[in-house]
């Protein structure tokens, strides 16, 4: 029973205590569930890729993603500004902790719920604010601004504003956007941060627009040269020719002498050499050759050289040269020549954006090269040298007299600076005006330009306007784009005539008469005993004479592009261009024209006398059309096989049409109206051509790389031309390149020096149109003054070649480039050959045939050379805002005729037994542009007569043209620049030196100034050298011979080096933009600038420059405004 009792009691008892167990063990579950959920929710993973969001965005999407909700109030977080985040995989309460913890703001985790409360650091919060520009004063929209070591930021708005509240502390806010070095900046106790970026490097040469395509640098195997608009603005000259000479030596400007610094003579330039043939009797002549000019491209389209001359380049983005096949393949025949390939720039959007420039141009006469005598020692020197001595006693006398005389009137001080006649010191002016906005969906821009560039010669100018208007519309995957443009130029040359007239005159003479009057001849030197002096070039100036010409260009260009699917776009282009072009060229009937040379004995007749004053009026058209369709393809294959197809079709047609008239018969200087001529020119008719010429061409294009690292490039192309003969109308150009990214090996991945490494090699072959004319096609002029009835004949004028092909030029490259220390230093090297063969040329021909020429193949030109360039950041300090950048370039190039055809070589070889002093003659092995003449002994102390060595070795003193051989090449062998750019802030400083040796040059002046006959002296003025350099008496070892009235020819005593170091170009430019300015001015930012160019020339050999025209120092400045 006690038992019992107690087993019950026992089992109440273990009851009661499992009872207890039970309840202890609920709560713990519900403590556990608790604990577990709020562990849960802390420890949850998001992944979040959110731009520019507020709070209410963010804490919406981490609901979707964990179904967690938000307790909060909306005071809270009204004031905090957007910002951009990008987690993967990390926890909740780390992601909530970078977004809040700035803010003051801390998390609660309850259940399934957080609950935000504010700090007690919320008075302690402040907001910064600023606005975000680029190196240029553009505002910058859309950069991310970010606090470091957080994921906590905002974003700047179209105005590059952008607002952030910070609580109070040590912060850096970092600025970031694609295609922008990244900044730092720490806040302080600052509350306004206005920050500049600059433009990343190597993020403006990742594209190379080739005008056709547009290929990844990293996959590119062509050689190209950039030049981006902030070099435009560094190096601007006093056209955008000279801006690019003075920017990249690889385009190889021939020096013009006599030209000088005329702003209407257009440069000649090519690229790696001379790779054409102009006509040989134009070669002879030193005529200007245009036949090796580059093709130049406009955003796909293809302009002159004189319209790329005047372009204006504040409207360029950058400038791409091609230069060897596998750049230049895509273009075929078009390409051997290289290529100029300018991108303009684009609409932006957002609001109205005005950018607005206005300067001041002037060109200041350079007449450090001329050594002239005043008029006391030219007098003295025609003293001593006996001029004014004769054996007649009467005529002796007189002389004396005369003689003394001019010494009293130039003691008294009765002299003329001739040289300072014609010349000024030319102010002109420019200005820019650019209006852009729109929205993403359509973006505009209106442009206008005008520059007024006043010579350094008296009344000589170069006016221009350009006007262009860009709209650009995108709708889903299509963008339309339409171009149009407007452009004059203004041009007039001096009436005053060449500027060797006024250097040649005599120091001692006067332009005046008696009675102030300008005289129309010179008292002769010996007064009036053996008939009056020379005419006055200052009476011809003083007559109105015109000289003017101009043109306006009409041009639209429409494109069309569709984003197929991703990674496939086809573009189509059409452009359709209108020129008109006009010149007006009047000589009054009292012109010297009349009166001196040939035409004194036609005008001095009673008929002749009517027909003075002649107006020569010309006009022309000339309409182009061309488009292409383009269809590009890039896919990226598993992550390492990158693809790219491009292929294009293009046609185009250009029309011209070219007429003038020569009118005479004006009495009257101030009557030049053509209907005031007393009819036609005797026996002349008006002259005219037209022309029309037709071109297709179809390209492919593909490039595959593999992991980045290794990369092939291939073009095709096939031309047809109307140009060529019928049996070749169409012919085949190529080319392939190889390339390996050595930076993207495994061994140098991640190598703090190494960054970039990369070799190429090319091979391709290119052709040219260039001087074809239309040589495959017989022409025949219509003989309208000589009519059957009513019929009228035609007479051969051009004899065709049907038989007529191709100039092709077969190209080889290899190149490499390296970049050290995060681009600290840059450098590149290529090394070309180039082979045109198929060379297009005039041949005479037998006068029994009735025509002088036709265009043949003729043979075969060889260049070889290399290009260097290298960059060294010597300074680059960011967060002082101060580098210093050293760059050079070096080119070498060697040019040599390596094959000519049997007419070509007996051709050269009649020229050179012509009598004449031919200089430029085409030998196989020798240069296109190169040096003959008889090799001198020097001069003979004895005699004071030259002596000359023969073909076959003999010594004489008869000088004979057949005995010239070959003295070297005109054209530098070297062509180098080096240029210093210091930046400071907004301050940008900038040096450049332009040098080239290893050529040879003709000293003319030595011949016209200093070797001259006794004759020459009684009429012009001499250079200094002639009193200390020249043979007077036997036993003088003298450079020059003596005194007599023989003229000096073409000898190897002239042939001299010609290497010359040049200061190209200086500029300063200061950019103003502080918070004050945009306050009170209401502009973003005003930007200084100063250019000058040529302000320094040394050169190996002691010439006159500018014969015809003095070259002169460029010098510009300007104020841009951006609103």
């Amino acid at each position: 029973m006690e038992k019992n009792g107690e087993s019950k009691g026992n089992l109440r008892s273990a009851q009661k205590i499992f009872r207890r167990m039970k309840i202890l063990a609920f709560f713990m579950l519900v403590w556990l569930i608790q604990v577990k959920g709020e562990v849960y929710s802390q420890n949850q993973l998001v992944t979040l890729q959110l731009k520019n969001c507020n709070v209410e965005e963010f804490l919406q999407e981490v609901k979707n993603q964990t179904g967690i909700r938000f307790m909060y109030r909306s005071e809270f977080v009204r004031d905090i500004p957007r910002f951009s985040l990008d987690v993967r995989q990390e926890r909740l309460d780390e992601v909530l902790e970078q977004v809040f913890a700035a803010q003051g703001i801390r998390c609660r985790f309850e259940d399934e719920v957080v609950i935000l409360m504010k700090d007690q650091a919320e008075n302690k919060m402040r907001e910064i604010r600023g606005t975000v520009r680029d190196a240029g004063g553009n505002a910058l929209p859309g950069v991310t601004v970010l606090i470091k070591g957080t994921s906590l930021g905002t974003a700047t708005d179209a105005d590059g504003k952008y607002a952030l509240k910070l609580p109070e502390g040590n912060h850096v806010l970092i600025f970031t956007m694609v295609g922008m070095e990244s900044r730092e900046e720490p806040v302080d106790k600052r509350t306004e941060i206005d920050v500049v970026l600059k433009e990343e490097a190597a993020e403006i040469d990742e594209v190379v627009v080739t005008g056709i395509f547009k290929k990844a640098r990293e996959s590119y195997t062509g050689s190209v040269s950039t030049i981006s608009s902030d070099d435009l603005k560094v190096f601007r000259g006093q056209n955008l020719l000279q801006t690019l000479k003075n920017a990249d030596v690889s385009l190889n400007f021939a020096v013009n002498n006599a030209a000088g610094s005329n702003p209407n003579a257009r440069p000649r330039v090519n690229i790696r050499g001379n790779s054409s043939l102009p006509d040989l009797d134009a070669l002879n002549e030193e005529a200007s050759n245009t036949v090796n000019e580059p093709l130049v491209i406009l955003d796909g389209f293809e302009i002159s050289l004189e319209r790329l001359m005047d372009y204006n380049d504040e409207e360029i983005e950058s400038i791409n040269i091609l230069k060897d096949a596998a750049a230049t393949a895509i273009y075929g025949s078009r390409g051997s020549n290289g290529v100029i390939v300018i991108i303009t720039k684009e609409p932006e959007e957002g609001k109205l954006r005005v950018n607005a420039e206005v300067g001041i141009d002037m060109e200041v006469p350079d007449l450090t090269s001329y050594d002239l005598l005043n008029a006391e020692e030219k007098l003295q020197l025609e003293y001593d040298l006996g001029l004014y001595d004769d054996e007649n006693p009467r005529y002796d006398m007189l002389y004396k007299e005369m003689y003394n005389q001019r010494k009293r009137n130039v003691l008294a001080g009765a002299t003329t600076d001739w040289i300072a006649k014609p010349i000024r010191t030319g102010v002109g002016s420019h200005y820019n005006l650019r209006l852009e906005g729109g929205s993403e969906q359509f973006r505009w821009s209106v442009t206008t330009n005008y520059k007024n560039v006043a010579g350094a010669m008296k009344n000589s100018y170069r006016r221009t306007f350009n006007g262009g208007i860009t709209l650009m519309y995108k709708v889903k995957n299509l963008i339309f784009k339409n171009y149009t443009s407007y452009g004059t130029n203004r041009t007039q040359e001096s009436n005053y005539g060449s500027f060797s007239d006024y250097v040649a005159q005599q120091p001692w003479a006067s332009p005046y008469d008696e009675n102030g009057n300008v005289r129309e001849y010179f008292e002769g030197f010996y007064g009036s005993i053996r008939g009056r002096g020379g005419r006055n070039p200052l009476y011809d100036a003083m007559l109105n004479t015109v000289d003017k010409s101009g043109s306006e260009e009409l041009t639209d260009n429409f494109a069309i592009e569709w984003n197929i699917v991703e990674g496939m776009t086809l573009r189509g282009q059409f452009g359709i261009t209108t020129q008109n072009n006009h010149s007006d060229y009047f000589l009054p009937a009292n012109h010297s024209y009349f009166t001196t040379g040939d035409n004194k004995e036609v005008y001095e007749t009673d008929e002749g006398f009517f027909r003075r004053g002649r107006y020569t009026y010309g006009s022309g058209k000339n309409n182009s059309y061309s488009g292409n369709v383009t269809l590009s393809y890039s896919k990226l294959f598993r992550d390492k096989h990158l693809l790219y197809v491009g292929l294009d079709y293009s046609v185009a047609m250009n029309e011209s049409t070219n007429y003038s008239f020569v009118f005479e018969g004006f009495s009257n200087e101030n009557m030049n109206f053509i209907g005031n001529a007393g009819g036609y020119e005797k026996d002349g008719i008006p002259v005219g051509t037209q022309g029309k010429s037709r071109r297709l061409g179809f390209t492919g294009n593909v490039n595959y790389t593999y992991d980045g690292r290794y990369y092939v490039d291939a073009s095709a192309r096939v031309d047809g031309s109307s140009t060529f003969g019928s049996d070749k109308k169409y012919a085949p150009f190529w080319s392939v390149g190889l390339g390996w990214n050595l930076h993207s090996e495994q061994f140098l991945k991640g190598n703090e020096v190494i960054n970039n490494l990369r070799l190429k090699v090319s091979y391709g072959q290119t052709g040219s149109q260039q001087g074809s004319g239309s040589g495959a096609s017989t022409l025949y002029a219509y003989q309208t003054g000589n009519r059957y009835l009513n019929w009228t004949g035609a007479s051969l004028k051009e004899l065709g070649n049907p038989r007529l092909t191709w100039q092709t030029t077969d190209n080889f490259n290899i190149g490499a480039e390296l970049g050290l220390w995060n681009g600290r230093i840059k450098a590149e090297f290529d090394f070309y050959t180039k082979k045109t063969a198929n060379l297009l040329s005039n041949m005479d021909l037998p006068h029994s045939m009735g025509l002088t020429s036709y265009v043949a193949n003729v043979g075969e030109v060889k260049n070889r050379g290399w290009e260097a360039s290298l960059g060294v950041y010597a300074i680059r300090d960011t967060e002082r805002e101060l580098s210093l950048l050293i760059s050079g370039q070096l080119t070498y190039d060697k040019n040599w005729v390596s094959k000519l055809s049997q007419e070509v070589k007996k051709q050269t070889e009649a020229y050179l037994e012509q009598d004449v002093d031919v200089s430029n003659l085409l030998y196989e092995g020798n240069p296109q542009n190169a040096i003959y003449a008889i090799r001198s002994l020097g001069i003979d102390p004895s005699t004071g007569k030259e002596l000359f060595l023969t073909r076959e070795g003999d010594i004489t003193d008869t000088w004979k043209a057949g005995d010239k051989v070959y003295l070297g090449q005109k054209d530098p062998r070297y062509r180098g620049n080096l240029n210093a750019m210091l930046t400071w802030k907004k301050l940008t400083f900038n040096m450049s030196f332009y040098y080239y040796w290893g050529g040879k040059t003709y000293n003319q002046t030595l011949v016209d100034r200093v070797e001259v006959t006794t004759s020459k002296l009684t009429t012009s003025n001499v250079d200094r050298r002639v009193y200390t350099e020249r043979w007077m008496n036997p036993g003088d070892v003298k450079f020059f011979k003596g005194f007599s009235n023989s003229a000096t020819r073409a000898s190897s005593r002239f042939v001299m080096p010609d290497n010359v170091l040049e200061l190209s170009s200086v500029s300063l430019q200061y950019r103003w933009d502080t918070p004050w300015i945009r306050k009170y001015t209401g502009t973003q930012s005003i930007t200084f600038g100063v250019n000058m160019n040529d302000l320094f020339h040394w050169g190996s050999t002691k010439f006159e420059r500018g014969t015809d025209y003095p070259f002169a120092r460029n010098i510009q400045a300007n104020i841009r405004f951006l609103f």
